[in-house]
Formats: structure tokens, sequence, C-alpha cells
């Protein structure tokens, strides 16, 4: 999930997916050739500046126009090369692992998220041991398991406030002590608090 006023930046090649739910925004692609000599080459999110919108918002523009490239683009690269690295932020983005079971066995517990397993849990229905588990998660995700699971209990409450659930009850179902601490925790994440992230996303902006 990547809040409102953010872009969201895939290297060529590298397989993803994900879903625009009635939202506006601009996709922009940049060629294997230019994405290597000027964009990062790995994924990251980042928030969206005046400039980087000035700049992408042309980009538009004259590809709806049917303009051919210009070395003018190589110019613009740099810029945006530029402000992206500068303006890196934390989006809410789930890397699954390539391990199947692994794959299986998180991908269900992201579905509900409200089940409370503990990491030895989680390590004995992938059957590995504890230990291999962490090590052969971080490396397939670049994230620890618990950070994880952090990011995949607030997509869930996203899902169970737009039912019309309040945040309060989002928080206990979810498991958390209190409702400040799911507060806390979501805007540590992405920097809004449930109610504003939640807005964001239903009125299309995220």
């Amino acid at each position: 999930m990547i809040p409102a006023g953010q872009a969201y930046w895939v290297p060529p090649a590298m397989p993803h997916g994900g879903a625009l739910c009635a939202a506006d925004g601009i996709k922009v692609y940049i060629s294997t050739d230019l994405s290597r000599d000027f964009c990062p080459p790995v994924p990251l999110a980042f928030s969206v500046t005046p400039l980087l919108c000035a700049i992408m918002e042309r980009w538009a523009e004259e590809a709806s126009l049917g303009l051919p490239d210009r070395p003018l683009d190589r110019h613009r690269l740099a810029l945006v090369s530029d402000e992206m690295t500068r303006a890196v932020t934390r989006p809410l983005i789930l890397p699954m692992p390539a391990h199947v079971i692994m794959r299986a066995v998180m991908s269900e517990w992201a579905r509900e998220s409200e089940e409370q397993l503990s990491l030895d849990a989680l390590a004995q229905r992938c059957r590995m041991s504890r230990r291999s588990f962490t090590r052969r998660f971080r490396s397939e995700t670049g994230m620890a398991p618990g950070a994880w699971m952090q990011c995949a209990r607030i997509l869930r409450g996203c899902a169970l406030m737009s039912e019309g659930i309040s945040i309060t009850e989002t928080a206990y179902r979810l498991g958390y002590e209190s409702p400040s601490s799911f507060f806390n925790l979501c805007r540590k994440m992405t920097g809004l608090s449930p109610s504003a992230l939640f807005r964001s996303i239903d009125q299309g902006d995220a």
C-alpha cells in the first residue's frame, strides 16, 4: 500500500503485482538502458515533490500527444533520480518469499492477519527451524518476519475499516492491546493515523 502523495519505482524485469482501485495516478515506463544509467537498481517508494509531479505530468502529456523521446529526457531523468533518492519513504509493501511453502503459509496468514502466531509456530508450519526460517525469510523478502507481520496487520486493518468496523474494534481484532498501539504503529510505518490512511484510500488518492 502506497499512501497518498507517494510513488513507487520498480526496476525493469522485476516480477511485481498490484491493484489500483478507483484512484487517479500516472504510470511512467523507463527503458532498460535509461533506467540502468539513472534509476535505482532496487524498488523504492518516495514522496512526490512538486518537481517530480511537474516532470511526470509533462511526460504523460507528451506521451498522450505521441511525441518522440528527446535528449532532454536524459536531463529530466537525472533530476528524477536525484529527487527519488532524496525523498525515499516507507510504503506498505508485502514482499513475498520465493520458497513455495513459506509463500503459501505467509499468504494464508496475511489474508486474515488476526491469528496470533509466534515465530516458532510460523517456522513449524513452514517445516523449518526458527533460525532457518528467520534467515531465509529475511534473505528472500528483505524484511524481518516481525516487521512483515506488522505491515500485513495494517493492510488487514484498512480492509476491516472499509467494512465499517471502527478503529477501536479493528485494533482489538488484530491483537493489539489497545487502539493506541495500532495508532502508533500505523503512524510509524506510514506517517498517517489509521483514520487518515483509510480516508486517503477510500477517497481514491492513495
